[in-house]
């Protein structure tokens, strides 16, 4: 009981430690150029960065059977 009890104290002094983010310090952006960034626009970055990553493994793994074979012969 005990340790439940200094789990909850200590969790709840984190969260109170922690500033709360004000609109003054959120990330505007200014350019108007740029799309307006959406909820899900970090997560489409890390699907292309994914995409990536799996060309770059078929590239590779071309290469590497391509060596194989010759020197199989």
């Amino acid at each position: 009981m005990s340790k439940i009890m200094f789990v909850m104290v200590f969790v709840i002094g984190l969260c109170a430690c922690s500033e709360p983010q004000t609109a003054s310090e959120t990330p505007v952006n200014k350019d108007s150029k740029a799309p307006a960034k959406h909820m899900l626009s970090d997560q489409e970055r890390m699907i292309q960065k994914a995409k990536d990553a799996e060309k770059l493994i078929e590239e590779a793994d071309k290469k590497r059977r391509k060596a194989l074979k010759q020197q199989a012969g």
